[in-house]
């Protein structure tokens, strides 16, 4: 996703909710996060996997990010993060019409956890009672980052969005909001449920941290078995139905698109910087094993 950070279990989704852990600078060796060169005959595309959330000292970035971005004349994302109209109009489709709320969907025990959770954030219930469960999930997970002090607003994508206009680079978005709350929307209600389990469970376990420490390194050293590794981890929690429905539907599905959109800028002779969540570079399914198959030179950077 977009516009929300996550923790443990929808690093699965926006992948990238891995945020710098207080005392680590960008000014510290070994920070080379996942960035990949791809070709086809004399023209590059460069891939970055982003994080959606994060402090001041991501910046600056490291020399061979910040030269990819310079190198091209289209910045593409998964969206747009400026847009708060789409914005908007996303996250209303994910609610529920009066008089139907989360209380018709989700059971009674993982009602009172959420309620509990809320409580945590000055919330109650019925301030969030239509959402659907995944949009409680980002609003959940969205506050406990902010109270540990990450922000969306100096995540990557709002950074690159800001520097593309600053240097008159073409915006591009690859997805659209109201498109990822579709999938999220199609999404069996068991599978909603039970990913809004594992985000309630993991902020009231005060698992959130440890999480999130466990993937920095392997993201700040673009490190991808180890980052998979993680990562399969989290998905191995849900049932094998329903980590297989997440899986094709939030990731090999929509990385096929993607991946075509990217091969059309490169056949197309565009030189873009392509800037999309960090679990879209993982494994056989990924971007960049994506596209080799599809016959271009793919070169991981450091």
């Amino acid at each position: 996703m977009s516009f929300f950070a996550t923790p443990a279990f929808l690093r699965l989704i926006v992948v990238a909710a891995i945020v710098l852990a207080p005392g680590i600078t960008s000014a510290q060796s070994g920070y080379t996060p996942p960035l990949w060169e791809v070709r086809s005959g004399e023209n590059t595309v460069y891939l970055f996997g982003t994080i959606h959330v994060g402090k001041a000292d991501f910046y600056p970035l490291p020399a061979a990010a910040r030269s990819a971005f310079g190198k091209s004349d289209v910045v593409a994302l998964e969206v747009d993060p400026t847009d708060q109209q789409a914005a908007v109009s996303a996250t209303m489709s994910a609610m529920y019409t009066p008089p139907d709320s989360i209380e018709n969907h989700i059971d009674p025990a993982l009602l009172s956890s959420v309620n509990e959770v809320c409580a945590r954030y000055g919330i109650a219930l019925e301030q969030v009672r239509q959402m659907k469960p995944y949009l409680l999930m980002f609003m959940l997970t969205t506050l406990e980052y902010q109270r540990l002090g990450y922000s969306a607003g100096e995540g990557l994508e709002s950074h690159f969005v800001q520097r593309a206009h600053e240097q008159g680079k073409q915006v591009v978005a690859l997805e659209s909001m109201s498109g990822q709350m579709q999938i999220l929307d199609s999404l069996s209600p068991e599978l909603q449920s039970a990913m809004l389990q594992i985000t309630v469970d993991e902020i009231t376990n005060g698992e959130v941290v440890d999480l999130v420490a466990e993937m920095i390194h392997s993201w700040r050293t673009g490190n991808m078995n180890n980052l998979g590794a993680v990562l399969l981890a989290e998905e191995r929690r849900l049932p094998d139905a329903m980590a297989r429905e997440f899986h094709n539907r939030f990731l090999t599905e929509r990385n096929a698109v993607m991946a075509q959109k990217i091969e059309r800028m490169l056949l197309g002779g565009e030189k873009a910087f392509i800037a999309v969540g960090a679990m879209h570079m993982v494994g056989e399914d990924g971007l960049p094993a994506m596209l080799s198959a599809r016959g271009f030179e793919v070169r991981q950077l450091r």
